[in-house]
């Protein structure tokens, strides 16, 4: 949906309608601030006397935005609907209000631990649907569209460097098994050394020791480049024609999904 310059901190509701740009712009900062205080509360160095006094008042902050935003999209969504009393009750009920009062409730309990997974995947499931109703959601339906529109043909390169990455474990292993059996005594083994090198990442923790071994190893590297530059290529063709199509969509004035 498009903006409008006068909803610029317009909350967003539960009727579809989806925050204003300055809004969605600090939805945005409180998502990152959210992740970097997660980030943080595993760092052993940052808990000391002031950092647990900073982490904590950083995830207060954060919790009050969220029961604000809950309470806003609320307000906005009866507000849309003539403050009626059924109206109310329905948007109470609809499912996206239930999963954030939900999230708020889990966040604002202490029935599990800061540090839990449970907590911390709770807020990562609000930040990314936080995420969804904002600007981001066009960012999310370009994705998809990349994935889904013609998979077969977008990630055939990723379906071949995972067959070659599987040849090249096969042969590695069976080149280097007697020289180097702790990295490369089964195929299982030669995965690491056949992942990150078709990868092109090269940690260079794991090396063949034979002529051939490393003959090999180039070999198949090269073959990762284009393997990655193919991906990459069919990637940047299906992002070219999602922005063909939504220019025609505009043109007709109408909206990609």
């Amino acid at each position: 949906m498009a903006y409008r310059e006068s909803d610029d901190w317009y909350f967003g509701d539960y009727l579809g309608r989806m925050p204003g740009r300055s809004y969605s712009l600090f939805l945005n900062f409180v998502i990152i601030l959210l992740f970097a205080q997660i980030a943080l509360t595993t760092e052993p160095t940052a808990h000391s006397k002031t950092g647990d006094i900073f982490l904590d008042f950083a995830l207060e902050l954060i919790e009050i935005f969220f029961v604000c935003d809950y309470i806003g999209k609320i307000a906005n969504s009866w507000s849309r609907s003539d403050y009626g009393l059924k109206n109310l009750f329905a948007i109470l009920f609809s499912r996206f209000a239930l999963i954030d009062f939900a999230l708020v409730f889990l966040l604002l309990t202490d029935l599990f631990d800061n540090d839990s997974f449970v907590v911390i995947f709770t807020y990562v499931f609000k930040a990314l649907l936080s995420m969804y109703f904002s600007s981001f959601q066009s960012v999310i339906k370009r994705v998809g569209f990349i994935v889904l529109d013609s998979p077969a043909y977008t990630f055939f390169p990723l379906v071949l460097l995972s067959m070659v990455t599987y040849i090249m474990a096969f042969c590695i292993y069976l080149l280097e098994r007697t020289n180097d059996a702790e990295h490369f005594g089964s195929i299982v083994r030669a995965f690491w050394f056949s992942i990150v090198t078709m990868t092109t990442i090269g940690y260079g923790d794991v090396t063949p020791t034979t002529s051939l071994g490393k003959i090999l190893a180039i070999a198949f590297g090269i073959i990762g480049i284009v393997c990655v530059a193919l991906l990459t290529a069919n990637i940047l063709e299906a992002n070219s024609k999602f922005n063909e199509l939504q220019s025609d969509a505009k043109c007709k004035g109408l909206t990609l999904n």
